[in-house]
């Protein structure tokens, strides 16, 4: 009885104005799975230290950066101001997130991260240091966090892949294009919005994903000596015009190609495609004649 009246005593003998309460800065683990943030805070400054066992006027803060915490108790028989400020590897959820008091004077908090991922380290910090690690917990989430990293790895490959593939594919049209020159009097030059086609370079029978037999082809088959294409005439200008003018809109309103095949120079080709009289358009799509 005696000593509960002295510690009282001493209680009301500390400071009351909170600007001369000295502050300390709460010890803390943490842990994760793939979506969220575990930390369990003790209010003492060390973990392996004593501290208060209970709190009073706490205000807990998380916004998208950071976790704040502040509260007042008693230890030792003086006032303390008990916080933590930690500002995250990564962004949290400001919505989606709760705490509660635990024993022996702990409390718990769950944060949910903005988007899953695997965080390297707890805290947004240079220093090196590493925020300590809640064991208990964090071996509760082991199988989930390495089949998350499985799975993200696995994902990464594939896009890798997939990128990997279109680069050749994309460069294997490129080349294609070349193969392709036709008669100096051609009105479709390579830099243009029209694509140029023969039969050694054919995307209605190529298996590629982009450009290829999948794709719808426009294609105009033209004779340049019958447009009158050498020394420009009406005709010639005008069937360039109108197809440069079709390439362009094709391509804002739908996934379609615009092609041209300069049948002076692919006679032969254009015979075994069995086109009419020149100018003459027809489409494509899976290989086959629309």
């Amino acid at each position: 009885q005696l000593k509960l009246r002295a510690d009282e005593l001493l209680l009301s003998l500390s400071p009351q104005d909170s600007s001369q309460i000295g502050v300390v800065r709460c010890a803390f683990q943490w842990a994760q799975n793939s979506s969220t943030v575990f930390l369990s805070i003790k209010f003492a400054h060390r973990w392996s230290s004593p501290g208060a066992l209970k709190v009073q006027d706490e205000k807990i803060e998380v916004s998208e950066c950071c976790f704040n915490f502040s509260a007042t108790g008693d230890h030792s028989q003086l006032k303390k101001r008990y916080a933590l400020d930690l500002h995250f590897h990564d962004d949290v959820d400001s919505n989606l997130w709760f705490w509660q008091l635990a024993s022996a004077g702990r409390m718990t908090a769950e944060i949910r991260k903005k988007t899953q991922a695997h965080w390297p380290k707890l805290l947004k910090t240079t220093s090196g240091t590493k925020a300590p690690i809640w064991d208990s917990m964090q071996e509760r989430w082991e199988d989930e966090l390495r089949a998350f990293d499985r799975e993200k790895k696995d994902t990464s490959k594939d896009a890798d892949r997939k990128a990997s593939k279109e680069v050749s594919e994309e460069l294997l049209h490129e080349n294609g294009q070349k193969k392709c020159a036709d008669t100096k009097t051609s009105p479709f030059k390579r830099s243009g919005p029209v694509k140029r086609l023969c039969e050694d370079y054919w995307p209605p029978r190529m298996d590629t994903k982009k450009k290829g037999k999948q794709a719808t082809w426009i294609v105009l088959f033209h004779s340049p000596s019958e447009m009158n294409c050498e020394k420009r005439g009406q005709q010639c200008q005008q069937v360039k015009d109108r197809w440069d003018a079709v390439a362009q809109k094709v391509e804002q309103v739908s996934e379609a190609l615009v092609a041209a095949v300069d049948c002076d120079a692919r006679a032969d080709f254009c015979k075994s495609q069995k086109v009419g009289n020149l100018p003459f358009v027809r489409r494509y799509r899976k290989g086959k004649k629309l």
